[in-house]
């Protein structure tokens, strides 16, 4: 076995697959390699065989002592590169059914192969994921086709002289930082990808067992909804309410979801709170009682709480994924079902998604900055006083189309920190401190009457209209 002494060592083909008790981890995402993924590396491969190295990519590993009756037990836990990893082990079983009784390979070829197949074999690991386990299969024959042209110098070039960045680190935070830090200089991952790796390290001890289900559960999201929900939704609230620009979701940006681990946080005041909630909750739904009258009670999150970090992270984000399909569900209409003596609210709502600019990108910053500020009402008012609140939210956003004639979201941005309706959410106690609140004041609209015009290019006539029956401007 190649022995381990340094922190990283830059190791060959043949060394890495040699090494012993390597595991991948059960909170690992599936194996999601494509087609596309799997071509590149057998075209890197051809390409770079004549070169006296080439290096395929860092793997972290966490040295992890397990305690057993009979002794402690070392494994290397992959925290960063599994999908490489499980790529080369395919990449390695093909080439041994390649070559083996192929007469058109050499000995020494064929010796190499069946060395390092060995080696790999000695490491069994088993695939729970369907989604793993589909992916696994459609490579090895997508690699069964591709490899056909490798030859001598192709095959020992890639086992001997290929090589992987080997980091091994004793301190499973530690190894997680390193994959955070990694990452973050990186293009290849979302942000909520960094996200999703630190809140699985925070997990307290005891809730291990559910890692597995809650990665299932996460890599049921579609990617795309993801990123819709921190980007568009959750990093905008949680900054504009605190007087922060919010204007695009970067990995930089990922503190503003990482809070404090229940388990290893000091017993300051602050904490008392969040504690005595996160116990209540469990002990809740962990009572026998729930057997029988089948109640569960949720988490009450906040958009804007202090994280706590681990599982009720996943779970805030299970929780407000689709906040805005669920409110569009309830106030938007269908076009044909609205008339005007209908709801003054299904109006408005109707205003902001189906005007007839909407097809613009300012119309829709616009309609993203009217759910952000509605969402972020509901969510801390419910249904209260819901009607004058989106009057208020519906005016207070599209002022900006009377002012601007091209809206870029830089010019939203700046508008949310300098009418900050966001603030005066998170200060209120009553919903009425909101909805009637003297003290943001927007400035009197003038010369309403240049957008009364039927060739207005810049607003809906709808939305002039309503303006002036509602003496939204200057007379």
């Amino acid at each position: 076995m190649y022995s381990i002494e340094n922190r990283a060592e830059i190791i060959s083909i043949r060394q890495f697959v040699a090494l012993e008790a390597i595991r991948i981890p059960e909170y690992q995402r599936p194996y999601k390699w494509t087609a596309k993924n799997v071509l590149q590396l057998v075209d890197d491969i051809h390409t770079f065989r004549k070169k006296s190295h080439y290096r395929f990519g860092t793997i972290v590993i966490h040295i992890n002592t397990i305690k057993e009756n009979d002794g402690d037990r070392t494994c290397y836990d992959i925290v960063d590169g599994q999908q490489r990893y499980i790529t080369l082990r395919l990449l390695i079983y093909t080439l041994q059914k390649l070559v083996q009784n192929n007469p058109k390979y050499q000995s020494h070829t064929k010796e190499l192969v069946a060395e390092t197949y060995e080696n790999v074999k000695k490491i069994p690991i088993t695939f729970k994921h369907k989604l793993t386990i589909e992916n696994i299969s459609a490579n090895f024959r997508i690699l069964q086709r591709a490899i056909q042209h490798y030859d001598d110098e192709t095959i020992t070039q890639f086992i001997t002289n290929f090589q992987v960045v080997a980091f091994y680190i004793h301190d499973e935070t530690e190894a997680f930082q390193f994959f955070d830090s990694q990452n973050s200089r990186g293009k290849d991952l979302y942000p909520h990808d960094l996200l999703k790796a630190y809140h699985l390290r925070e997990f307290d001890a005891k809730e291990r067992a559910i890692q597995t289900e809650i990665i299932d559960q996460w890599e049921r999201y579609a990617t795309h909804k993801l990123h819709e929900l921190f980007s568009e939704y959750l990093f905008r609230i949680k900054g504009w309410s605190n007087s922060q620009s919010s204007r695009y979701f970067k990995k930089e940006h990922i503190d503003s979801f990482k809070g404090i681990s229940i388990d290893k946080i000091e017993e300051y005041p602050y904490v008392k709170g969040l504690q005595i909630a996160h116990h209540l909750v469990d002990n809740y739904n962990a009572n026998v009682e729930r057997k029988i009258d089948k109640q569960k009670m949720d988490f009450p999150f906040q958009i804007d709480q202090l994280m706590i970090n681990g599982r009720r992270f996943f779970e805030y984000i299970s929780y407000y994924l689709g906040i805005n399909e669920r409110f569009k569900a309830t106030y938007l209409k269908p076009t044909e079902t609205l008339t005007h003596e209908g709801s003054r609210t299904e109006l408005l709502v109707n205003y902001i998604y189906h005007n007839k600019f909407s097809y613009r990108d300012g119309e829709s910053y616009l309609k993203d900055l009217f759910e952000c500020v509605t969402i972020f009402y509901i969510d801390k008012f419910g249904n209260k006083e819901i009607d004058s609140f989106i009057e208020k939210a519906f005016v207070w956003t599209y002022y900006l189309r009377f002012e601007f004639q091209r809206l870029g979201f830089d010019s939203i941005d700046k508008y949310v920190l300098n009418n900050n309706l966001f603030l005066v959410i998170k200060n209120a106690i009553h919903p009425k401190e909101v909805v009637k609140s003297d003290y943001l004041t927007l400035p009197t609209l003038q010369k309403i009457m240049d957008f009364e015009k039927e060739e207005s290019r810049r607003m809906d006539q709808k939305i002039v209209k309503f303006f002036k029956d509602n003496n939204y401007y200057a007379n």
